[in-house]
């Protein structure tokens, strides 16, 4: 029994000194603050700091600070903050910022500024803002040159237009950097829900895929179901007006004819 007990307080021993202290443990984070650099070195950087350290740097950057604090707090498995640069003419250089929405039902974009061929110098900050509805489901967003081939256009899908009671609506939205704001230039519905009144309670769905061409134009399909029963088949085209300064659609032609 005493040989028991002095073999356990050896082996206890053993194992306390061998064992590292908690201080040891690897934690998740950045060392210090994250630097203000090229955008894809501050992404990456982005994806292992902690909330507090997310917050700290996305306000260096100029993000309002409530903004800067919900998104660093609230984001939800897969999500990430994405700093991406957009392509331009001229000499200034622009990027953006897009902050999830998380378990919060609002996501934003900010335009950055500033430049990854000398981010010391020229620094990126944020010099302007969209804020947009995601209460229906998360929103996403990719970057497409739809005015020219060498200038990007930031485009938002499932921004929430509206919802109630048997009722959701959510549109696809394209932004463009014009005079260096960042202002929307194409909103059109992306997917619609609705139920109807009446016994029956028909539903109706609606959802738009889109396809972007060399030519500069952007093809939107839109399929509509009536109680689960595709019934047609819907095709027309985006493209941007230089004097207008915004996308202007063609009208729907009929890809497949009505469905009984």
């Amino acid at each position: 029994m005493h040989k028991k007990i002095l073999l356990a307080s050896i082996l206890g021993f053993l194992l306390a000194t061998c064992l590292p202290l908690p201080a040891q443990f690897p934690t998740v984070g950045v060392s210090g603050e994250i630097p203000l650099g090229r955008l894809d070195e501050m992404e990456q950087m982005l994806t292992l700091a902690d909330a507090h350290e997310k917050a700290s740097f996305l306000s260096r950057l100029g993000i309002d600070s409530d903004c800067a604090n919900h998104a660093a707090e609230t984001l939800l498995p897969g999500e990430a903050i994405a700093l991406r640069p957009i392509r331009s003419r001229g000499a200034v250089h622009y990027g953006i910022a897009f902050l999830p929405s998380g378990t919060g039902t609002e996501c934003f974009l900010y335009l950055l500024q500033g430049s990854d061929e000398n981010p010391q110098k020229d620094a990126w900050h944020a010099i302007g803002q969209q804020q947009l509805d995601c209460w229906d489901m998360a929103a996403s967003f990719e970057l497409m040159p739809l005015r020219s081939a060498d200038v990007d256009d930031v485009v938002v899908h499932h921004v929430n237009l509206g919802h109630g009671s048997g009722y959701a609506a959510d549109q696809t939205q394209v932004f463009s950097v014009l005079d260096g704001k960042l202002l929307q230039t194409l909103a059109t519905e992306d997917s619609l829900w609705q139920v109807t009144a009446g016994a029956e309670g028909d539903t109706l769905n609606r959802a738009s895929t889109f396809l972007h061409f060399p030519d500069n134009s952007l093809e939107e399909s839109r399929s509509s179901t009536y109680n689960d029963k595709l019934k047609k088949i819907e095709r027309r085209y985006w493209r941007w007006s230089q004097q207008k300064r915004r996308f202007f659609p063609s009208r729907f032609r009929l890809v497949t004819p009505p469905i009984d």
